[in-house]
């Protein structure tokens, strides 16, 4: 095995890389290696099971639709928080009413309409 140093043996493009690495992680260009070295052969080691199929198109589309379907849910709640927030909006303005139940009201469609994204789920009216 040749004494020469490993960095020496780099091509230009891949010794910059290195040096770019070592400079953006603050350490030296021989940390750098050794931690990249060390990253791919740790990939190496744990290869994907040979098993391992890849899903069939009709599996995909089926999961797209749930995908779609759950996206559907989630904007219809959101639509129903944002019309609830501009009723309570409007009928504050138009009543006058103010006070700890209005600000509470208006605090839980504020709730609402920033989890809806999941809250959506737990309400039987959206399954």
């Amino acid at each position: 095995m040749s004494q020469e140093s490993l960095r020496t043996q780099l091509d230009q493009e891949t010794g910059a890389a290195l040096s770019e690495y070592a400079e953006q992680y603050d350490c030296s260009e021989r940390e750098a290696m050794q931690e990249l070295l060390k990253t791919g052969l740790q990939s190496h080691e744990s290869p994907q099971p040979a098993d391992a199929q890849a899903p069939s198109h009709s599996d995909l589309e089926q999961q797209q639709r749930a995908i779609a379907d759950q996206q559907g849910h989630i904007v219809r709640f959101q639509k129903y928080t944002v019309y609830g927030g501009l009723g309570w909006a409007l009928l504050t303005l138009v009543t006058g009413a103010n006070g700890s139940l209005w600000i509470a009201i208006g605090m839980l469609l504020i709730v609402l309409m920033a989890s809806s994204t999941y809250i959506w789920q737990y309400i039987p009216m959206f399954q």
